[in-house]
């Protein structure tokens, strides 16, 4: 390193705290980004921190072009691709490194000052959640401190509190700018922009295949899938299974959803006992919705497949709201296809041979379709176990494993193994995936449904009822549907152990408030569309949302807000008026004054009073009255009303001419 040179340009601690407010906002991306993108950017800002502080030569530029490429080669090497969210956000973070290694001017400080800016907003790209809101508002805090700071000059270095006090003020100013706006701003139907297609990773959900193993494993995940609000009183535990992928097609091992699935209209011979409810639905970057059995309507933009499943237009990349209607007691498809009856009968006979020979064996002892369903459900009741660390099946019949061998499995064995043993018996059988359950908030009622949730049962198809609803799981585990996964197996993960050993119920009190409050965070603030802004408005009375008219209330408002903001400023900086016995003290002085006997500045009123009697005898009775009430007033107890209006007319009246 080369020897020490003043730097005249730039504060060394305002340096550091450019430096350090970096650090803050993209620390929550060094978790998530390849170790390599951390240690090279800690790397450059403690190299420019080293250099500020020892006022050394800054480094020569085509060694911070040589670092620039590299960072754009590390970048692409990583994930064959300079753009999209994690490529274009690994680059901006390097290169906002690179910028701060070559910052040599104060205009440079201010570039890399909107950088850390931009760097909020990239954040927000991967969680929208209150704690990272906060997070991010004391990131802007910050890198608004710091622009006041470098606005200083340079004169004497700010301190903490120089900084951050003006910069609250400063956010605390524009916040009923930012809520008007943020109301009245004119919300359109889609995103504004397309995120790329790496947005979606990581999101956790139901996949549109079944194999043994693969629920066992999303089942312990305590992520939220989605919220249910019902008009009315929630339905029994038993009756909460939200539908989502069905599945028709087995190869041996996997149940696949069917590529042919026209839709169908929601007509049924029998629906009763209808409930209505609206669903916040995370995203799951699929087209599936889910929906109590049987859905009754569709939200807009959703059609019904003809085995009953919601699909969405779009892909649910966004936290989606709609509201639906349910059956509870219901039949559906009394008549069913020559075709659809053949695809709800096929497997291979090649493979998972004993399961196959059990089915047909149970339909040749009894034909009856029910009494083969009860066999098999009597079978499950007696010799298997739920667990939810089942054994592995690393055979190539995994059913055959699982029947005759292990005994142990999750839901998904015993749907996917029933649906087989259906079939071979010669009753026509399909796998629902979906969740079942959830967990009541008493603080808002609302229904929380977990990815823990995630279950599988079957449908069967019987002549003269038409597809019934079976789930075997049901048989070994009946606590898994009447009170859930938790009652079944125990608390699943951390936070329900913490909550089951907690006798007083704390934990659970405050894990409630906590999801009462995400999700009014999400319905108002994350989920604020077009609807929503609707809803709202309508109810202060603006029932016409065209952009134009929206255009008017924003520009009115917004005036409006910064004038009452900007009088606010100018009113607490105007002088304040001094109370009325320091107007009349002061006006008694002023008459004193023009008769040649003015106050010092260091004269107190009991030494004015004196050399006043010195000078004017014959003013000293009027001038002891009027110094007396002043002192009461200014040092005593005080003047009521009446006293502080004798105080002015006896000043009024004072004649020392």
């Amino acid at each position: 390193m080369s020897a020490a040179i003043p730097n005249a340009a730039l504060d060394a601690r305002g340096v550091m705290w450019l430096l350090g407010a970096m650090l803050f906002v993209v620390a929550p991306h060094l978790a998530r980004m390849p170790e390599w993108v951390g240690a090279f950017f800690v790397l450059m800002v403690a190299w420019r921190g080293w250099v500020a502080w020892r006022a050394l030569h800054f480094p020569l530029r085509w060694v911070v072009f040589l670092l620039t490429v590299a960072a754009a080669a590390g970048t692409f090497l990583q994930y064959g691709r300079l753009f999209g969210r994690d490529a274009g956000t690994t680059l901006l973070i390097l290169m906002a490194a690179m910028k701060l290694v070559e910052m040599r001017t104060s205009r440079e400080v201010l570039l890399a000052i909107h950088l850390g800016f931009v760097l909020v907003m990239t954040n927000f790209l991967y969680s929208q959640t209150i704690p990272m809101g906060i997070y991010m508002l004391a990131c802007v805090w910050i890198f608004v401190a710091t622009l006041v700071g470098y606005q200083r000059g340079m004169g004497r270095p700010a301190t903490v509190a120089e900084r951050l006090v003006p910069a609250g003020k400063l956010l605390a100013q524009a916040l009923p700018l930012m809520v008007v706006l943020f109301v009245l701003f004119p919300r359109v139907t889609g995103p504004l922009w397309a995120l790329p297609q790496d947005a979606r990773a990581g999101i956790s959900g139901l996949s549109d295949t079944m194999t043994p193993g693969n629920i066992s494993k999303l089942i312990q995940s305590e992520a939220t899938a989605f919220r249910v609000e019902f008009e009315g009183d929630i339905p029994a535990y038993q009756w909460l299974y939200f539908r989502g992928p069905v599945l028709w097609a087995f190869d041996g091992r996997s149940w696949r959803m069917s590529e042919f699935s026209p839709a169908a209209a929601l007509e049924y011979p029998k629906s009763e006992r209808p409930v209505k409810y609206t669903v916040t639905l995370e995203p799951h970057g699929k087209h599936w919705l889910f929906a109590l059995d049987v859905p009754g309507t569709l939200p807009p933009g959703v059609s019904a497949r003809h085995d009953l499943q919601l699909r969405s237009v779009r892909p649910v990349d966004a936290r989606l709201r709609y509201e639906m209607t349910s059956y509870l007691d219901y039949r559906f498809g009394e008549k069913l296809p020559a075709g659809f009856r053949e695809f709800a009968l096929r497997f291979n006979t090649w493979q998972n041979p004993r399961t196959i020979a059990l089915g047909r064996q149970w339909a040749a002892e009894n034909p009856d379709p029910r009494r083969v369903i009860g066999r098999a459900l009597q079978y499950f009741n007696s010799q298997f176990t739920y667990t939810l660390e089942p054994p592995l099946l690393e055979s190539d019949d995994p059913y055959d494993e699982f029947l005759f061998d292990k005994k142990r499995g999750f839901c998904e064995h015993y749907a996917g193994s029933f649906a087989l043993l259906m079939r071979a018996a010669g009753i026509p059988s399909r796998i629902v995936t979906g969740y079942q359950g959830g967990e009541i908030n008493p603080l808002n009622r609302e229904l929380i449904v977990r990815q823990a949730d995630a279950h599988a049962w079957v449908e069967v198809w019987l002549e003269g009822e038409g597809w019934v609803r079976i789930d075997p799981t049901s048989a070994v585990s009946p606590n898994r549907i009447d009170s859930g996964i938790n009652a079944a197996l125990g608390p699943i993960g951390v936070i329900p152990s913490l909550i089951a050993a907690d006798r007083l119920g704390i934990l659970s009190n405050l894990r409630f408030a906590w999801d009462a409050l995400n999700s009014q965070w999400n319905q108002w603030v994350l989920g604020y569309n077009i609807d929503r802004q609707r809803q709202f408005l309508t109810r202060l009375g603006i029932d016409a949302l065209d952009w134009m008219t929206l255009a008017l209330w924003l520009g009115g408002v917004s005036f409006a807000v910064a004038g009452l903001v900007s009088l606010w400023l100018v009113a607490r900086d105007l002088p304040r008026r001094d109370p009325p016995a320091v107007r009349a003290w002061k006006r008694y002085g002023d008459k004193l004054a023009q008769a040649g006997l003015a106050r010092a500045p260091h004269e107190g009123p009991l030494d004015y009073l004196a050399r006043v009697r010195a000078a004017r005898p014959d003013l000293a009775q009027e001038a002891g009255e009027i110094t007396e009430r002043y002192v009461q007033a200014r040092y005593g107890k005080g003047l009521t009303a009446p006293e502080a209006k004798e105080l002015a007319r006896r000043v009024r009246d004072f004649r020392p001419a």
